[in-house]
């Protein structure tokens, strides 16, 4: 049995290495095991904060990217600036709204190659809005890890995020930055005690 096991590692490491006709492998990685960044200009300087809480799980086949899932899901109250007064701003009502909105959740199905990583089409559901998004990511297989590494641009107010006098642009800029770093481990290993 764990000969076969990690015969299937071995094989899923083989395809990613070799993007040839292999079957689809399926990941995940969550605020143990990776970054979650955005950053952001406030009174013309740049911040940069994470997100401790999230869940990803990627279905990836280098062979049909065509037939990829990406889903992300991410705790809006775990965002951290390491700025308390900012942090408690980012979770109020003119903000995330985190009491009412505690999530939000990106899905993509199907990504396209481009260059030596895929860009992924979906849609980010953030604050009770959903708009399409493209997050551009590699996969690089390792000795001992996997890791996922991309980001993504968003406007912040096409999702609300900013009411009253923080929907001014001279203040808090509209861009938004994503990047993340993630060690990737097969789905199957959560079933693991």
């Amino acid at each position: 049995m764990a000969g076969a096991v990690s015969g299937r590692a071995a094989l899923g490491l083989a395809c990613l290495l070799a993007a040839g006709p292999c079957g689809a492998a399926s990941w995940q990685a969550d605020g143990q095991s990776g970054e979650l960044r955005f950053t952001a200009v406030q009174a013309g300087a740049k911040f940069t904060g994470r997100f401790t809480r999230f869940r990803v799980a990627l279905d990836l086949d280098p062979a049909a990217p065509a037939q990829g899932l990406l889903e992300v899901t991410v705790d809006t109250g775990s965002a951290d600036t390491a700025d308390g007064e900012r942090d408690a701003v980012l979770a109020s009502q003119d903000f995330f709204w985190t009491e009412k909105h505690p999530q939000a959740v990106y899905r993509a199905k199907g990504f396209r190659v481009d260059g030596k990583g895929y860009i992924a089409e979906g849609d980010l559901t953030l604050r009770g809005v959903t708009r399409p998004v493209a997050v551009r990511f590699t996969v690089k297989p390792g000795a001992r890890r996997t890791v996922m590494k991309g980001g993504a641009r968003i406007g912040r107010l096409e999702f609300g995020v900013g009411q009253g006098d923080w929907a001014d642009t001279t203040w808090v800029a509209d861009a938004v930055e994503i990047a993340f770093e993630l060690r990737l481990r097969p789905a199957t290993a959560a079933a693991s005690p």
